[in-house]
């Protein structure tokens, strides 16, 4: 059992502030969830802690508790070497006077108690609270990414399709094009086709005509 903020913190009179504030923050992290899930012997013990910290950890009120523990520990020592009735009385008497101050002064430290107790828990709370706040924000931002990965898919299926689709439509036109210039080119060779068919024809014609005139002719020179 603890006697001392030193034996509190678990480190000797003559600690370093490094080691103070060591034994601090270890023992603090062993108190803290059974604090914050309202362990009243948890929080009690985190109010100790802090107290302890809070005193060892300043120079000035260290030296006067340092002063003060050495004085508790000789007092019994000078009390045992009083003599007689005497040391008695004042003994009685110093005893009901550290009473009633201490009943008042223990009254004073219960209330700081609660009133601490209730802070470590509402700090606890608190940090559960922000815990869970920070949880949903990371919940929140991963699902706006997920949807902006699927928005980006669907967005890229898109184009896809549209480029697809235009380079289709390419083919089409290109096809129709082809095939149009092929039954003009088709046209083309059945029309010239046809005039030279017509110029033989003519130029046939003309060839017989030139054979009768010439056969015509020979027959009026015989006559």
């Amino acid at each position: 059992m603890a006697t001392n903020l030193y034996d509190l913190l678990e480190v000797n009179q003559s600690a370093s502030q490094e080691a103070i504030a060591a034994g601090y923050k270890r023992l603090q992290a062993k108190f803290v969830d059974p604090a914050a899930q309202g362990d009243e012997d948890a929080t009690n013990h985190l109010i100790a802690l802090r107290e302890a910290h809070s005193t060892l950890s300043d120079p000035d009120r260290r030296r006067r508790y340092d002063e003060r523990l050495v004085q508790r520990q000789a007092e019994p020592l000078a009390t045992s070497a009083q003599p007689g009735g005497f040391t008695r009385l004042i003994v009685v008497a110093a005893i009901i006077g550290v009473c009633g101050v201490g009943y008042a002064k223990y009254q004073s430290d219960q209330e700081k108690a609660r009133l601490e107790r209730e802070r470590v828990v509402a700090e606890a709370k608190q940090a559960e609270i922000q815990a869970k706040r920070e949880q949903e924000e990371m919940l929140a931002a991963q699902q706006a990414e997920q949807r902006r990965l699927r928005e980006e898919a669907i967005e890229r299926a898109n184009r896809a399709n549209d480029l697809a689709y235009a380079n289709q439509v390419s083919r089409n036109v290109y096809h129709q094009e082809t095939l149009a210039r092929q039954q003009e080119e088709r046209q083309r060779v059945s029309a010239e086709r046809e005039q030279n068919y017509d110029a033989a024809r003519q130029l046939a014609r003309e060839k017989a005509y030139l054979r009768q005139l010439e056969s015509e002719n020979a027959r009026n020179r015989r006559y």
